[in-house]
């Protein structure tokens, strides 16, 4: 595992822990959107441990002009001519 990875992955414990606090807090109970906000952060953080520096790859990638890129290559490759299709 990289250092970028622990870093990560790092914050995304640090996210599970806030959204923890926020759960616990006093007075939880009336304050709806701070649920919802533990929520997200609880579910972000998730991610991030279990995925690592992966997230922001894809992240990056999906808004990229070339995320259709590996899509288009493999499309080209079974539409090869002489594979006995055309």
């Amino acid at each position: 595992m990289t250092h970028r990875d622990r870093l990560w992955r790092g914050l995304g414990v640090a996210l599970v822990v806030v959204a923890s606090a926020v759960r616990m807090t006093e007075g939880f109970e009336t304050q709806i959107g701070a649920g919802l906000a533990a929520f997200i952060l609880m579910l972000a953080g998730l991610v991030l441990i279990v995925q690592g520096k992966r997230v922001p790859a894809a992240l990056r990638i999906e808004r990229s002009r070339h995320r259709l890129l590996a899509q288009a290559i493999r499309d080209r490759r079974h539409r090869r001519p002489g594979d006995g299709d055309a």
